[in-house]
């Protein structure tokens, strides 16, 4: 891909049309309904000012916002059929992106609240309803806030607002929603019918009333979410909250996750360690959904590894099997291996770049004891046209037929000094990665480069930041 600003390492390819949907939405300042790609480049188009009719086609309106951001424009490449490619995709959000950090793409204001007239300009309205409970409870500098089942608020988040900055109003707290509306009326913000639901839910356009007239009590109107995640534990905290939100800790089923990566042309559907992709891609979407870029990005790519995600700091996704389940006898086995991160050149230089993190979900693995799973892989690979892989040791190790998320974790490695410290604790270590699987029978593979690796129980010490679990 080329685009004006990868080469400075701060643009991250989208993996996914999902994810480049969902980036695309929250780089617009437009709340995702849906994956709807034309409702993307819609507010697209709406966020640089282009002239477009509706009615045209993803490819058209993608070739005339190519032209508006000063893209070369490649059908052939960036369209299939009436709609974008990937690469089509990637070439949009980088420049978007860069229109963005150079201020020609304004943030549209849309139905995430029912604010009028000029004194809200300044406000940024969240895209997502973790990011509204994040700043809301960062203003007063309250404990963190996640999401509920179903994606509900915690009521403890309009607590804490009215304690700490309203604690001499006369709210009434019999309930989540007449204390959200007490607030609101407080702080001289409208509260509407499309601020609240049945069930004792707060709509997204609610909780955007409440933040604006907060902001606006504090002199803090126009407040972004990386001001207001000022630290790697804060952000590292709502990350983890927003990845606790996106599963609800329920197995992942070995060929449904298989079959959604093909499905999506994304890598890792022909590997034993299926759901480590599965893992990275739909985090990549969850958070990218979830959480609106810096508008000025910070870099991504070091020594040829680009990690997955990034806010205010540098972010990589990584599973973790903690434990093997046998079905036959319910036997558990601890897994008590290390967790490989990334290549040793390119972590270095990001810590000394400004620190690195890793956010980890670890689950337990359902072994496939019978062998029918690696049966059906195989003849999953065959149909593709793809040769087994030959194995450097001559074995094949037991494959997992499913993957039951337990928790999710956040480590931060600060600097140079932090990295050395956790290394002579034990909590990182350098290894020598095993050879690639040979292409010729009986031929040694490739030589990798040595990798980083995280082991988590002295990590838990040293370097976790956050965490929640499902168990």
């Amino acid at each position: 891909m080329v685009s004006e600003n990868a080469s400075d390492g701060t643009f991250r390819p989208a993996l996914s049309t999902q994810e480049a949907v969902a980036r695309m939405f929250a780089l617009t300042g437009v709340s995702a309904s849906g994956r709807g790609e034309k409702r993307a480049l819609v507010a697209l188009r709406d966020a640089l000012g282009v002239n477009v009719d509706v009615v045209a086609t993803g490819a058209v309106l993608g070739a005339h916002l190519a032209d508006a951001l000063g893209q070369e424009w490649l059908p052939a490449r960036d369209t299939v059929r009436n709609k974008l490619s990937l690469a089509g995709h990637n070439r949009l959000l980088a420049a978007a992106a860069e229109a963005r950090r150079a201020g020609s793409l304004r943030r549209v204001r849309e139905r995430s609240t029912v604010l009028e007239g000029p004194e809200w300009e300044a406000f940024n309205p969240a895209v997502s309803k973790i990011e509204a409970v994040t700043r809301i409870a960062a203003l007063t500098g309250s404990p963190r806030e996640w999401l509920g089942p179903g994606g509900k608020e915690h009521k403890s988040v309009l607590i804490n607002l009215a304690d700490r900055l309203l604690p001499d109003a006369d709210l009434d707290r019999s309930s989540k929603t007449r204390l959200a509306a007490s607030i609101a009326a407080e702080l001289g913000v409208p509260w509407t019918d499309a601020c609240y639901s049945t069930g004792e839910t707060i709509q997204l356009v609610g909780l955007n009333q409440v933040l604006a007239g907060a902001e606006r009590r504090l002199g803090m109107l126009g407040t972004s979410l990386t001001e207001s995640l000022g630290s790697p534990r804060a952000e590292g905290e709502a990350l983890t909250a927003a990845l606790f939100e996106g599963w609800d800790g329920a197995a992942w089923e070995a060929r449904s996750c298989i079959e959604w990566l093909q499905r999506r042309r994304l890598r890792g559907y022909n590997d034993t360690e299926w759901q480590g992709w599965y893992f990275e891609a739909r985090a990549r979407e969850i958070l990218s959904a979830a959480f609106p870029p810096p508008a000025t990005p910070v870099q991504v790519t070091y020594a040829n590894t680009t990690f997955d995600f990034a806010l205010n700091y540098v972010w990589d996704l990584k599973a973790h099997t903690d434990e093997k389940v046998f079905p036959s006898d319910g036997r558990r086995e601890a897994e008590r291996g290390a967790v490989i991160l990334n290549d040793e050149r390119a972590v270095r230089r990001c810590v000394d770049d400004g620190g690195l993190g890793f956010l980890m979900l670890s689950g337990g693995a359902v072994m496939d004891e019978d062998g029918s799973f690696l049966a059906w892989h195989r003849q999953f690979k065959a149909e593709q046209g793809v040769l087994q892989a030959l194995s450097n040791s001559g074995r094949s190790r037991m494959r997992k037929v499913a993957f039951t998320p337990y928790r999710v974790e956040a480590f931060w490695v600060q600097n140079r000094l932090a990295l050395d410290a956790a290394v002579l604790e034990g909590a990182l270590g350098v290894q020598t990665i095993g050879r690639q699987p040979p292409r010729i029978a009986g031929q040694p593979g490739a030589i990798r480069p040595g990798k980083f690796v995280l082991r988590p129980r002295q990590a838990s010490s040293a370097l976790l930041v956050a965490g929640m679990s499902w168990r």
